[in-house]
């Protein structure tokens, strides 16, 4: 009995490990990871980076996106594009 719970004990510590392993750490995996989600990742090269808030908005508020992408992870992206145009 000890053994079955110990085994059940483990398979759920390595299942969390690895949904928490493959969660974005950076901006540009959030970016990539939960845009990605609903369409190809579009050239954001094409944007000034004073249009990516709106474009991230739009998404969220007009395109469904806010059930994917949260209020925290929407900054984060916004940061990240905006950051884009100075590379």
């Amino acid at each position: 009995m000890v053994r079955r719970r110990w085994l059940a004990a483990m398979l759920v510590a390595g299942g969390a490990w690895l949904w928490w392993s493959s969660l974005p750490r950076t901006a540009e995996e959030l970016f990539r990871d939960r845009c990605r989600r609903c369409h190809n990742l579009p050239d954001m090269s094409r944007y000034r980076s004073d249009e990516m808030a709106g474009i991230v908005r739009m998404m969220r508020e007009r395109n469904g996106a806010d059930g994917v992408i949260d209020e925290t992870e929407a900054k984060n992206i916004v940061e990240y594009l905006e950051g884009l145009e100075s590379r």
